[in-house]
């Protein structure tokens, strides 16, 4: 039944929607002609896949619908709003301890913050709901319609679960992997259905007995109302009740038109049903298929074929020459012939098939304006899109259970062309339980959430975690990000930042009562002695003192390792490739036995009473590199310093301002002093972070942070760390950042099975990005390359470009470009900007004892409470929401329980929902 049209001047009608729908049990869905077995489909990741696994998708996905052929198949492909409520409240139960802030921003209102601006972003999960018609039980005659509101009895009944049942095996397998839909899923996607472009339902009905009666359906059609014009290019939508005030949009509905060619697998771009995932704003899609097997399909072939033959026929007995474009289509139909007949499943299935396309907006010049990006986006793809008269029929075709409005724009494909479209390709990526981090940034926009203790937690692997790029790629700002969420979380991390901006965290108003900076480069004496930055294992952190003796002993290797490249690294280049040379310096090592109380004064002494004249001069030059200012971190004076007090709170930032590190490419024997002593500094220093995973227990989560990692390649002593630190992240509950700038560093550190997850920044070398797709395990050489190239866009000469890209591969393996957002954080992301500008000067005064020039201060709105004493609800409160959250823990964030107030809106009712 179709919208009346408006006859003469007057105010519109109001159009009814009457359901076809008549009753739901479970997944089964009937009308008054027939019964639908309703599912879900997961999304399928379709980004940074190789081409041969992206052909096997498409020929799974053919498969199946091959499979079902005879029957229809109704296709909803919808979005769902992030979770972010659930996802705050999830994450709050997981953060038993969140820090306390004395000032700054309070752990509740940075969820709120967070919640906010998900919301704001547009970042919605896509949905894909698959229903198929079911054959109609034979003796029921007149159909469903005979029957008491569409229900089945006895034995129709038993045939239609048992068609169901077999209908559900079949698209249970590869290529769509559906399960059936719970009776909330069906009745969310009603919902979703019938107020194209309306807030998204924030609450379902309580009751969930698993069945819906006629009458009870009039719960959710008596919600939504239309109204529309004759030959009008939108539907007004409008949704009343709850007492709330009416929430109008326009809808308008496109139809695929003709289409060409598709190649299979779609590799230059995307599937071309999921174009419209990348526009900035949501599109539904209601895709109707007619499934026919070989012969069906051929009587159709070989009726058109006839008229091709005759239409020749005809040009011949009048000798003219045939057009090229009827000799085509004879070679068409004969290939297809061929193809139908004597090809498998996948290659004889044909489909027809009705491809709906809805936007929506709150005014109808926006809507329009959505429909015309729509058909700008395909016309690229050499494709139509139209649209058409009759948009309320078109509307109501998007509902479960509705019929064809009209068969117009029919599209005859093979099975291929459609499964080539991938309708359920979508971004995957993150684990969706820990902090808010970024975005996807390629065919879709999906919110990506990183935990750092997800992967040891939960997956039980490794939690090391590489960050590569070249500079100027984003790697300070990720790795900030992360070690601040982790923070604001009462994770203990210690960064190693030689450069020093990540000092900048522990200055932060929310973190600065709980962190620590240590400039190792003013530390006392003998901080840095290799001897004593080696942690000497516990005993209440092994079972059994057979565990222990191994702990010890392992650890005594590593101080004699340490000690010795250490050593050697602080001799000249000529002197320290001599074989003799680590022949006395190994004996001397030895000599001291790895205890934790002794230094490289004892190698020195060591090296002094031997009578070679060779180990003497290494005695005197080590002597001589003892006095360096920098070189007196090895050498304590007095007793053997230790790293006491190194991971106590709950930030510890390790800087070496002024550090100058060996150009890369350039031989030792060209470094200068500075650049001999910074390498073994460096190592030094790794070891000395460390030291504060080992010192804390085991089940504790921890975090460490290493930048310049790519030294610790070259040496035996910063191999083994590396591998420890792999080997031991999971055990010891470590999410180890490594920050580099070539892949390769990490791959030659034989780590690549402790890898958990990976971030790949701009990477412009071809060679450089072929070893980061080795380590995103992404086979090189099939053109990723140039994706690498082509993040983190610079921005125009004498501007500055924020974006910061990476690819991130997580913990499941899912593979996809994604944006590190700091949008909602402006305070973290101005201390973490380590370009240069005009205003570092008036910083740099302020923190010289100068006063800056003159400025007026900011302006602050009057009677508002302290950020620290604000909670969930208060924070809520303040930034303008109409009905702030019910305080249920500790931070505010109210427990898992019905609101029977309904979702709460702000101020232009557009269905937000506060924690």
């Amino acid at each position: 039944m179709s919208a009346r049209p408006r006859s003469g001047p007057g105010p519109r009608r109001q159009a009814k929607l009457p359901l076809t729908l008549r009753r739901i049990e479970g997944n089964l869905a009937f009308t008054g002609s027939g019964a639908w077995a309703w599912f879900w489909v997961p999304t399928e990741r379709w980004a940074f896949r190789p081409d041969a696994e992206r052909a096997g998708l498409v020929v799974d996905l053919a498969g199946r619908v091959a499979a079902l052929a005879g029957r229809q198949l109704h296709l909803r492909i919808t979005s769902r709003p992030y979770p972010a409520a659930a996802w705050a409240r999830a994450l709050d139960a997981r953060t038993p301890d969140p820090l306390g802030a004395r000032s700054g921003i309070s752990w509740a209102e940075h969820l709120v913050r967070a919640q906010r601006h998900v919301r704001a972003a547009t970042m919605a999960d896509k949905e894909i709901y698959l229903g198929v018609r079911l054959f109609e039980p034979a003796g029921i005659g007149g159909g469903f319609t005979r029957m008491f509101g569409g229900r089945a009895h006895g034995p129709a009944r038993s045939r239609i679960e048992k068609d169901a049942a077999l209908v559900g095996e079949m698209v249970a397998g590869a290529g769509l992997f559906a399960r059936p839909v719970e009776t909330g899923e069906l009745e969310w996607l009603l919902h979703r259905s019938l107020g194209l472009g309306l807030p998204a339902p924030g609450t379902l009905s309580p009751v969930r007995d698993g069945s819906w009666e006629t009458e009870d359906l009039f719960e959710i059609s008596d919600t939504v109302g239309f109204e529309s014009e004759p030959f009008g290019q939108n539907v007004k939508i409008t949704r009343r009740g709850n007492g709330r005030e009416p929430v109008v949009r326009h809808a308008a509905v496109m139809t695929v038109g003709r289409v060409e060619s598709v190649e299979v697998p779609e590799t230059a771009q995307d599937p071309w049903l999921v174009q419209t995932d990348r526009l900035p704003f949501g599109v539904e899609w209601s895709i109707r298929l007619d499934v026919l097997d070989g012969e069906q399909a051929l009587d159709a072939v070989a009726r058109k074929l006839l008229v091709v033959r005759d239409m020749q026929r005809h040009y011949h007995e009048h000798d003219l020459d045939e057009p090229l474009a009827l000799e085509r289509q004879a070679r068409q139909a004969r290939e297809m012939q061929d193809e139908m007949s004597s090809g498998g499943d996948v290659t004889s299935t044909r489909v027809h098939g009705w491809f709906r396309l809805a936007v929506s907006a709150s005014s109808e010049e926006q809507c329009l304006e959505r429909v015309r990006a729509v058909m700008d986006v395909y016309r690229k793809r050499r494709m139509t899109v139209v649209l058409p008269k009759g948009q309320f029929g078109l509307l109501r075709e998007f509902v479960p259970g509705e019929p064809l409005s009209s068969t117009a724009y029919r599209r005859r494909l093979p099975v291929i062309y459609f499964a080539a479209g991938m309708p359920h390709s979508s971004a995957r990526l993150g684990d969706r339980r820990g902090p808010y981090i970024g975005h996807t940034s390629t065919s879709s926009r999906r919110a990506v959430m990183f935990d750092t203790h997800f992967a040891t937690e939960v997956r039980e692997t490794s939690g090391l975690v590489p960050i590569v790029g070249s500079l100027g790629s984003g790697k300070s700002v990720l790795t900030g990000l992360i070690t601040y969420e982790a923070v604001r979380r009462g994770i203990h991390a210690i960064v190693l930042d030689p450069s020093g901006p990540m000092a900048n965290l522990t200055r932060m108003p929310e973190l600065r009562n709980s962190a620590r900076h240590i400039d190792l480069t003013t530390a006392p004496p003998g901080t840095l002695n290799p001897y004593a930055v080696v942690a000497e294992p516990r005993s209440v952190d092994h079972p059994t003192d057979d565990a222990l003796a191994e702990a010890r002993t392992l650890a005594t290797q590593d101080r004699k390792m340490l000690a010795l490249d250490v050593a050697t690294m602080l001799l000249p280049p000529g002197l320290a490739v001599m074989p003799r040379t680590r022949l006395l310096l190994t004996e001397a090592v030895r000599t001291t036995r790895g205890a934790p109380d002794t230094s490289l004064w004892s190698v020195v002494e060591l090296l002094e009473t031997q009578r070679e004249d060779d180990a003497k001069d290494i005695a005197a030059y080590l002597r001589d590199m003892a006095e360096l200012p920098l070189a007196r971190l090895f050498f304590p004076t007095g007793t053997t310093a230790g790293p006491e007090g190194v991971g106590e709170d709950v930030l510890t930032v390790l800087t070496m301002p002024g550090l100058v590190l060996p150009p890369p490419g350039v031989n030792r024997e060209h470094w200068s002093t500075s650049e001999q002593l910074a390498v073994p500094l460096l190592h030094l220093a790794c070891w000395y972070a460390t030291r504060a995973v080992y010192g804390r227990p085991r089940a504790e989560r921890k975090l460490i942070a290493l930048d310049e990692t790519h030294f610790l390649a070259d040496w035996a002593a910063g191999r083994s760390l590396f591998t420890r630190l792999g080997r031991d992240s999971r055990k010891w509950n470590t999410c180890v950042l490594a920050a580099s700038q070539n892949p390769k560093d990490v791959l030659g550190m034989e780590v690549s099975n402790f890898i958990s997850s990976a971030f790949v920044g701009r990477i412009e070398d071809d060679q450089v990005a072929a070893d980061a797709l080795r380590m995103l395990r992404i086979p090189p050489g099939v053109g990723y390359e140039s994706v690498l190239a082509r993040l983190s866009p610079r921005g125009a000469p004498g501007e500055r470009s924020r974006i910061r890209e990476f690819v991130m591969r997580d913990v499941d393996g899912n593979v996809d470009r994604m944006r590190v957002d700091l949008d909602h954080l402006p305070e973290l992301l101005d201390a973490l900007d380590t370009t240069a500008r005009p205003g570092d000067r008036e910083r740099e005064l302020v923190e010289g004892g100068f006063d800056p020039p003159e400025h007026p201060g900011p302006w602050r709105p009057a009677n508002r409470r302290p950020a620290a004493a604000l909670t969930a609800k208060g924070a809520a409160a303040a930034a303008g929401w109409t009905r702030p959250a019910a305080p249920g823990s500790p931070s505010g964030i109210p427990p898992a329980q019905p609101d029977p107030s309904g979702p709460v809106t702000d101020a232009d009712g557009q269905g937000v929902h506060v924690v």
